[in-house]
C-alpha cells in the first residue's frame, strides 16, 4: 500500500489536471487577498485589523466574494481534479488490472481513494494557509479595526459562548487553522466521493462535478423546504462567521464525517466486487 501511495502521489503531481487545480487555487488566493486589501485602501495603520481577522477566508467579515465563489463552486472540482478521475481512467484503459495484479484489488481501490482524499486536502489546506501568510504581508500580527461607532469590529459583532469562542480570543491563528482543516477535510471528502463514483461511472466525467453539485443544491434548496436546516449543513461550518456558529463542537466535527459515509459504502462495494470492478 505505501509503495502504491508513493507512486500515485508522484503521478498526481505530474498530471496536467493537478497543475490546473493548483493554478486555479493560487489565482483565487491572490484575487481574494487583493479584494481584502482593497477594503482597507487608504486606511491608517492604526485602523487595520490583525492578520488573523483580515484572513481572506474570513469571508463574511471581510466581504470577500472571491472566497465565496471558490468555496461554493471551485473548491470541490479543483480538489477532484488532483487525482479523483485517475481511477476511472485506469479502469477504462486497463491499467488498474495491471496494478491490481501486482498487489490486490482492495489495496488498489483503497490507494486510489486515499490519494484522492490526500491530494484534495493538501490542495485546499496549502491554499488557505497561503492566504494566511499573505495576510501578514498587509496586516499587523495584532490590530484593532475600529468601526463607525468607534468600537473594535470583532468585539462589537462577536458574542460570547460560541464555537471555539475562547480560542478565538486567546489564539486567533489556531482558530483560523481549525477552519482551514475543516474546509480541507470537506474538500478531501468531496474528492473521495468523486473517486468512488468514478469507479461506478467510468464512461463519463460527471463524477468530477456531481458531489459539489449535490452539496451546493442541498445547501441552497433544503433550507427552502425545511427552514433552519442550513445550520446542519457543511458550508456554514467551513469558514469563520461574523457571529459565532451556533453548533456544538461534536456537530462541527461529525457533520463533515457524515459526507464520508456514501464514499465508504461505494468503496466497500468496489472491494467486495473484487476483480469484477476491473472488468
Amino acid at each position: 500500500m505505501s509503495a502504491l501511495l508513493r507512486v500515485f502521489c508522484i503521478r498526481a503531481l505530474r498530471r496536467t489536471e493537478c497543475k490546473i487545480a493548483i493554478t486555479v487555487t493560487l489565482l483565487f488566493c491572490l484575487i481574494s487577498f487583493a479584494e481584502t486589501c482593497l477594503r482597507f485602501y487608504g486606511a491608517d495603520q492604526g485602523e487595520l485589523p490583525s492578520a488573523a481577522y483580515a484572513w481572506a477566508w474570513n469571508m463574511d467579515a471581510m466581504q470577500v466574494n472571491a472566497s465565496r465563489v471558490y468555496l461554493f463552486f471551485i473548491m470541490p472540482i479543483a480538489g477532484a481534479l488532483v487525482f479523483s478521475d485517475v481511477a476511472r481512467q485506469d479502469l477504462r484503459s486497463g491499467s488498474a488490472c495491471l496494478l491490481a495484479s501486482r498487489s490486490s484489488v482492495t489495496t488498489c481501490v483503497l490507494a486510489y481513494g486515499a490519494t484522492s482524499f490526500i491530494g484534495a486536502f493538501l490542495l485546499t489546506f496549502v491554499g488557505l494557509e497561503f492566504l494566511q501568510l499573505l495576510a501578514f504581508v498587509a496586516f499587523p500580527v495584532e490590530g484593532a479595526f475600529e468601526g463607525y461607532l468607534g468600537m473594535p469590529m470583532y468585539l462589537d459583532l462577536r458574542t460570547p459562548g460560541g464555537l471555539f469562542a475562547e480560542m478565538w480570543n486567546d489564539a486567533p491563528y489556531v482558530y483560523n487553522l481549525i477552519f482551514a482543516v475543516a474546509a480541507s477535510f470537506w474538500s478531501g471528502a468531496s474528492a473521495l466521493l468523486s473517486c468512488a463514483l468514478g469507479m461506478m461511472m467510468r464512461r463519463n466525467k460527471l463524477a468530477l462535478i456531481l458531489p459539489g453539485a449535490i452539496s451546493l443544491a442541498a445547501f441552497v434548496v433544503l433550507p427552502l423546504v425545511v427552514p433552519g436546516l442550513s445550520g446542519l449543513l457543511h458550508f456554514s461550518l467551513m469558514y469563520p462567521k461574523l457571529n459565532d456558529q451556533a453548533v456544538s463542537v461534536a456537530r462541527f466535527i461529525l457533520t463533515p464525517c457524515l459526507y464520508m459515509i456514501p464514499s465508504f459504502c461505494l468503496i466497500a462495494m468496489a472491494c467486495k466486487r473484487g476483480r469484477d470492478v476491473l472488468l
